[in-house]
């Protein structure tokens, strides 16, 4: 879960309060006990991608990571009403597992419209990420070395406050997964759909609450000589609350579940009748130092499990982090 990005700002409308330009950044510094896990476990947001995979292997080893990240957003009055486009680069630097290493960039346009309402439209690629290294006589995939992943997805979100403390946002989403050739028969297709609620229960504590649902479809359907399809129904829940202590201290708590069935009818598929089961949680605090620069500093835990797992996979994670614009 990715909890630096308020959802709630007081119930106003997400955009740049002056037209022009507009530039801001992060630099976040983590710990984590598991480099296999960590980029998924900080997509696991509404606005992010919950479902990024990860590979069946996990405890690849610890590692500090870096995050850098850079945006750039022109904002604009047309006759629909503000107008913001926005670019971003983003990237995770491993400082001891460097495989791991990798960047997105991302496009948004966020459109005012009459009656209180936002339209977003945003773009994602993830290009070459590499997922790890299989064990040995792990599933079919133990002798094909390394996994990469490549991900472009286009999601449409549209938000309306419908009382002085309540919003609500539909998303709908697609996108395709591309891995590398040894892996080319879990390339994937999926879409979403996808309600949030954001209440400002009093003044200053906000609650958002979020659901998405997933159909993913992989090539190995077709591939019955493989013997390997990831295909997936996918259910996704987040809730997160945010109070502000004081005008400049915001705490933030969240938890994310998401359940994942694979649809494989593929016999002797190790994925037949496959269940993965992830939880986590995250606590994070943020000062606002100066109006153009907050610090923040955070906690993770999560635990991924699949059916044919005895144990789970866990993760934890420390976060210090900050946030600039200009």
């Amino acid at each position: 879960m990715s909890l630096d990005t308020s959802e709630m700002k007081d119930m106003k409308m997400d955009v740049e309060s002056e037209s022009g330009w507009h530039v801001g950044g992060e630099m976040n510094t983590f710990y984590t006990d598991d480099v296999a896990l960590f980029s998924a476990s900080q997509r696991l947001s509404l606005q992010e991608d919950p479902t990024q995979p990860v590979i069946q292997t996990t405890g690849q080893g610890s590692s500090g990571v870096f995050e850098p990240v850079a945006h750039v957003t022109r904002s604009f009055q047309s006759s629909w009403g503000k107008t913001d486009l926005r670019a971003q680069a983003q990237g995770f630097v491993f400082t001891d597992q460097t495989a791991f290493s990798h960047g997105t960039y991302g496009l948004q346009l966020t459109q005012t419209l009459p009656n209180e309402t936002i339209l977003r439209m945003r773009y994602h690629y993830g290009p070459h990420l590499f997922l790890g290294n299989h064990g040995p006589g792990e599933l079919r995939s133990s002798d094909r070395g390394g996994e990469y992943v490549t991900t472009h997805f286009g999601a449409a979100e549209l938000e309306r406050k419908l009382l002085e403390n309540v919003a609500v946002r539909g998303l709908v989403r697609y996108g395709d997964r591309s891995y590398n050739e040894a892996f080319a028969h879990r390339d994937t297709r999926f879409w979403t759909l996808g309600t949030h609620v954001m209440w400002e229960i009093i003044p200053r504590i906000g609650l958002v609450v979020g659901y998405h649902y997933e159909r993913g479809q992989s090539d190995g359907r077709h591939n019955p000589q493989i013997g390997e399809d990831i295909s997936y129904i996918t259910h996704y829940v987040e809730a997160e609350l945010e109070g502000r202590v004081t005008d400049k201290l915001t705490l933030i708590g969240g938890f994310d579940f998401e359940h994942a069935k694979y649809t494989s009818g593929l016999p002797g598929d190790d994925f037949l009748g496959t269940r993965e089961r992830i939880y986590q949680g995250e606590f994070k605090a943020r000062y606002q130092l100066t109006d153009a620069l907050a610090l923040s500093i955070g906690y993770l835990h999560g635990r991924w499990k699949l059916s044919y797992e005895e144990d789970a996979a866990k993760i934890n994670t420390v976060t210090f982090g900050s946030q600039f614009r200009f």
